[in-house]
């Protein structure tokens, strides 16, 4: 009984062995418990961006007040008013140039130098045919030449004067002559080419030089109104004829040092436009040009400055306001401001 119990219980370790042995070596993994996810973390609401506010739009500019003077204008006693958009086409000659920007500059209300942008000037010849073919309404000029008139009638085209500034046609020699005065004959034997030196008339012994100007320009036509008709003045040399009013008064100032040089143009611009302290004006019958002897009238060679127009421009014409504003006081007075001699009628 013992032995059997031996037996049984031998057996029972044997079984309870294999059966242990059998779970180690079949390799079957134990399940894996898979973790429950993870929650995803609970982010609290960004708030929505708080809109930006409008900008409070600011108020209109405030208007510039009106000035008690209408900018940029005059209205004439006609009622017309002058502006940039009613300005008529205006030309010139050089030495009436600084004039006529200043009358518009005051008449529009603005600078001279803006005036200018609207004001062309050219030259004499330039300025009579632009008027003559209807290129421009007035100009600021001496009076024409007889060529000039002729080519105008040519076109059916007649002029009209209107006289605004005294002034003077001059002679003048480089500073270091020494003649200071001639009379009116001495000067005509000087351009008709009768009288070649200095010494004839009391100065040095040197040739005398005439510088002249092209045909039609202002100075040209002066010589032949004043001096001598065209067909008694001397034939220049090439070189002895200059194209502008400038270079005439370089070449007396220059040429051979000076010496024996004359030559001749329009008050004004000699003394206020160009190189004048290295010349001197020559008086005629010993009267020296100067803002006095032309204001009264005793210089001999007296010119008087012109608007010119044609005689066809229309009697409601804004150009016909200029012109008796210019010949009036406020024309005087822009003269005066700008180193010209006003208009006296008594002087004709």
């Amino acid at each position: 009984m013992k032995r059997k119990w031996i037996v049984l219980t031998g057996l029972m370790l044997i079984a309870v062995y294999a059966f242990c042995a059998c779970e180690k070596n079949t390799g079957t993994p134990a399940p894996t418990v898979t973790a429950e996810p993870t929650a995803e973390p609970t982010k609290e609401p960004t708030a929505e961006p708080t809109p930006t506010a409008e900008p409070t739009p600011t108020a209109e500019p405030t208007a510039e007040p009106t000035p008690t003077k209408a900018p940029n204008g005059t209205t004439f006693p006609s009622g017309r008013r002058l502006t940039i958009e009613t300005l008529p086409v205006v030309d010139g000659a050089l030495a009436l140039e600084p004039f006529y920007d200043a009358v518009f500059a005051d008449l529009l209300q603005i600078s001279a130098e803006d005036a200018k942008l609207f004001l062309p000037c050219n030259n004499t010849p330039t300025a009579y045919q632009y008027l003559t073919e209807g290129k421009a309404d007035m100009i600021f000029c001496a009076m024409p030449s007889d060529e000039q008139v002729a080519a105008a009638k040519e076109a059916g085209v007649e002029f009209e004067y209107h006289t605004i500034l005294s002034g003077g046609f001059v002679f003048f020699v480089n500073k270091d002559n020494p003649v200071n005065s001639v009379t009116q004959e001495q000067l005509k034997g000087i351009v008709s080419g009768k009288i070649k030196n200095w010494k004839e008339v009391g100065g040095n012994d040197e040739p005398i030089v005439l510088f002249q100007r092209n045909e039609g320009s202002g100075s040209q036509t002066g010589l032949y109104r004043y001096v001598l008709p065209k067909e008694k003045v001397m034939m220049p040399l090439l070189e002895y004829r200059v194209s502008d009013m400038a270079g005439a008064i370089d070449r007396v100032v220059d040429y051979d040092n000076g010496k024996g040089a004359i030559s001749f143009s329009y008050y004004y611009y000699v003394v206020n436009m160009h190189n004048s302290d290295q010349i001197k004006l020559l008086g005629i019958d010993g009267v020296i040009p100067s803002d006095e002897t032309i204001a009264k009238g005793q210089y001999p060679f007296l010119n008087f400055s012109q608007i010119v127009t044609r005689k066809d421009l229309p009697e409601d014409s804004i150009v016909r306001d200029i012109i008796a504003w210019v010949q009036g006081e406020n024309g005087a007075r822009i003269a005066s401001e700008n180193g010209y001699v006003p208009y006296l009628a008594e002087n004709e």
